[in-house]
């Protein structure tokens, strides 16, 4: 039952990104899009779903535990049958997903691992945030400022990355090219993560 509770929250975080990444792609205005795309790590914060990127860099705190990978795995059912459903219904947003798609393919994968670096760090500074500021304003604060951060930067979300291959990929060739991106991006989400943990502690304490 414990497996089963966490990749279904897993899942529900999975929805929840594809959601934010839908209003990014939606919005003309990409500063109003990555504003608006807090929404997704807001409503997991707030929920207790179970986001790989938020989770990736307490895993030595939980002594390695492989509760992980199935966390990995929950966003990636989420995150597709999300995406995969709004395609159906939006099929306008393919052009621009598809576009997404080349730029990030275009990217070696040393590239993709240094952007995937950065919002690992911008990721565990908006969940840590989150977890150890005790009013509503400033937990909330940290999200809306590390979540639209890592986006204009261009830096690397790999459970993002999901929706957005799963919008914009419009041939075979590309699914193979996708997973090798996206495990790049996941590994480096991770390390930039358990660097800032390391380099940071909290500002405020819970009490």
């Amino acid at each position: 039952m414990k497996w089963l509770d966490i990749f279904k929250r897993a899942v529900g975080a999975g929805v929840a990104i594809g959601i934010g990444a839908t209003v990014y792609i939606s919005c003309d205005n990409k500063v109003v899009g990555a504003v608006m795309f807090s929404v997704g790590l807001f409503c997991i914060c707030a929920f207790g779903l179970n986001l790989f990127t938020g989770k990736i860099g307490y895993i030595i705190d939980n002594k390695n535990d492989p509760e992980c990978f199935t966390i990995w795995f929950g966003n990636l059912v989420g995150i597709v049958a999300t995406s995969a459903l709004v395609r159906v219904a939006k099929p306008q947003m393919v052009d621009v997903a598809a576009q997404m798609v080349e730029m990030k393919l275009a990217l070696s994968l040393p590239q993709a691992f240094i952007l995937g670096i950065f919002c690992g760090m911008l990721m565990y500074l908006a969940v840590d945030n989150y977890r150890n500021f005790d009013g509503t304003f400033g937990k909330c604060l940290g999200i809306l400022l590390c979540v639209p951060t890592f986006i204009l930067c261009g830096f690397e979300h790999s459970i993002a990355d999901m929706s957005y291959f799963t919008f914009g990929i419009t041939s075979a060739d590309q699914l193979f090219d996708s997973f090798i991106f996206i495990a790049v991006v996941s590994v480096a989400n991770g390390i930039g993560a358990l660097i800032i943990k390391f380099l940071a502690k909290p500002i405020v304490k819970k009490a």
